[in-house]
């Protein structure tokens, strides 16, 4: 009697296991808008983990609100699309890109003389893995794009507790012919899904899965022909993952500094508009591109309209109730952006270019 309750205990115990792992289908695709609160709770326990373990986190405090959105490729620009569009070698082509603030400009200072307005990071989805091909960036008015010479594997899949894996990614970034600077992005990656359990948040408690990733990054920066500047950081980002969500329910990242680690950021779910149908619908917008005012159209009530600049930040929030309505949208800087437009019985994301 006793063997077959022991089986049946580890039979019980794996199949818990097995309900919680990440798959393709639990990560973002084209059109997802993701509401995601952040905190800045930076007490928070983030080095307790194991099997069955519980995360108590309900007592965040929220600071700020955005999405996080998966952008079309194709939105980016024909360069950007040459280099990572369905014309782009396999490894490149991604599937969307999203905003991203990892590369060490701010290290800068006022060192390079070009205006960085956006920084886009490219992903790649498959069913064995996710990765990250290249950037974007936005150079004095110009988007221009960078191929990463050794791609960076961000995630293994199918993700199981207990699975471990590493990867590397090298990044070439050169401004030539707008100015003479160049960046050496070096990344080395070593993940371990390290616990799993039950996440409480202030927005509802998950099964979840956590991994954490060491990330250990040497960069390199050069200006014209002046020595080449080192600049060797260590990172690392806790996530808690549970199925069908798109993004980690919970992300806390980190950064070593003089041999402590300090959290820079706690972002988690929201649930924003998780109650509507995702791109049930398409508006028509006119004039797109435009500089001063922009008119949205569709055959049913619209009943908000939103406008997010490419890092998620909401630049433009307006209640209405008509089937077509014109926006004034002249003090936004020039750029890329995405509507956001709702009815009743869904929502649509739209990519827009202010001139």
């Amino acid at each position: 009697m006793k063997p077959l309750l022991l089986i049946i205990t580890i039979l019980w115990n794996f199949s818990i296991i097995g309900q919680t792992a990440i798959t393709k289908s639990d990560f973002l695709v084209v059109g997802d808008s993701i509401g995601v609160s952040s905190s800045t709770d930076f007490t928070i326990d983030y080095t307790t983990t194991g099997a069955n373990s519980t995360w108590d986190f309900s007592d965040l405090t929220e600071n700020n609100q955005l999405f996080e959105i998966a952008h079309d490729v194709s939105t980016a620009g024909f360069i950007i699309g040459l280099q990572f569009g369905v014309g782009a070698p396999n490894q490149y082509k991604a599937s969307f890109y999203q905003s991203f603030d990892g590369l060490p400009l701010a290290q800068l200072g006022g060192l390079l003389p070009v205006n960085i307005e956006s920084i886009n990071r490219m992903v790649k989805t498959e069913n064995d893995k996710v990765t990250y091909p290249g950037y974007s960036l936005k150079v004095s008015g110009q988007q221009v794009g960078f191929r990463s010479d050794t791609i960076e594997t961000a995630y293994i899949l199918p993700l199981n507790y207990g699975d471990t894996y590493a990867s590397r990614g090298y990044t070439n970034i050169g401004f030539s012919p707008i100015y003479n600077a160049q960046i050496i992005q070096y990344r080395q990656r070593e993940s371990t899904v390290d616990g799993e359990g039950q996440l409480l948040t202030p927005f509802g408690t998950y099964e979840v899965i956590r991994i954490h990733h060491q990330i250990e990054e040497q960069d390199s920066i050069r200006i014209d022909t002046n020595p080449w500047i080192k600049i060797n950081r260590t990172f690392n980002e806790y996530e808690w993952w549970a199925k069908e969500l798109k993004r980690p329910v919970l992300k806390i990242e980190t950064e070593v500094t003089f041999g402590n680690e300090m959290p820079t950021r706690i972002t988690y779910l929201n649930g924003k508009s998780a109650d509507l149908n995702k791109n049930t619908f398409k508006v028509a917008l006119f004039p797109n591109p435009t500089s001063d005012q922009l008119t949205i159209a569709y055959n049913e009530n619209i009943k908000a309209i939103h406008i997010y600049s490419l890092d998620g930040k909401k630049v433009f929030s307006q209640a209405t109730n008509s089937k077509e309505i014109t926006i004034d949208i002249s003090y936004l800087e020039p750029g890329m952006y995405s509507l956001h437009a709702m009815s009743e019985n869904g929502q649509s994301f739209n990519p827009i270019v202010i001139k």
